[in-house]
């Protein structure tokens, strides 16, 4: 299996949850952005394969406000982070957004018509403000997978912090390869490459994965 195109996948067709957020009920967020999203691929398919510039704006304004860009920049630096200066952090966030911003919308493309999901109850912690919500994504192949989404409430909406596929972590995947690159260079170094679209996550090296652990 490609880890990081089922991830992108993922991302893509369930993740963007537009204006629907409801912070009593992650899962009906998700859903209902969902449909909303899959049907404004099917009614302008023929536009945005023509003008991938369009479809990379609707996604960038539809899919990156769902996720807690700040904190997820905090989790996948890590150590990191700590020794970053705000120029840095800043723009480790916006080239990391990017990145997956148009690997996500790639996959979406390509992808929108063949999958169906099944929604299972989310689990809401204890404190009300962090859930994860469960699901099984089936493949038009017949394969099947299971794909957890970790959410918490950040300024009175949930925000994606994470994706869970098959037990692996999109957060540990991404901190585990790209503090090992900082390790060999820099962040300076890094955050070039990612602005300079190296750094892709599109399906081909899947060497890197790590197996899930929760991120803090």
């Amino acid at each position: 299996m490609f880890m990081k195109r089922i991830f992108a996948i993922a991302a893509a067709l369930l993740l963007s949850t537009a204006a629907y957020a409801d912070t009593g009920a992650p899962d009906t967020a998700l859903k209902t952005a969902t449909e909303q999203l899959q049907t404004l691929i099917k009614d302008n398919y023929k536009d945005y394969r023509a003008d991938s510039a369009k479809f990379y704006k609707t996604v960038d304004d539809v899919v990156v406000p769902r996720f807690d860009v700040p904190y997820i920049t905090k989790l996948v630096l890590a150590t990191n982070y700590r020794t970053a200066t705000a120029e840095q952090r800043s723009r480790f966030a916006d080239a990391f957004k990017n990145m997956l911003m148009r690997s996500y919308a790639n996959a979406m493309l390509d992808n929108y018509n063949s999958v169906k999901i099944e929604w299972l109850p989310p689990r809401l912690q204890e404190n009300g403000t962090d859930a994860l919500v469960n699901t099984k994504l089936g493949r038009d192949t017949g394969k099947a997978y299971a794909i957890g989404f970790r959410v918490h409430v950040a300024k009175d909406d949930w925000k994606i912090y994470d994706i869970v596929v098959e037990d692996i972590s999109l957060i540990t995947n991404f901190r585990t390869q790209l503090n090992s690159e900082i390790k060999k260079t820099s962040l300076d170094a890094v955050i070039a490459r990612m602005e300079n679209g190296e750094f892709v996550s599109d399906g081909r090296d899947d060497k890197d994965a790590s197996k899930d652990k929760k991120p803090g």
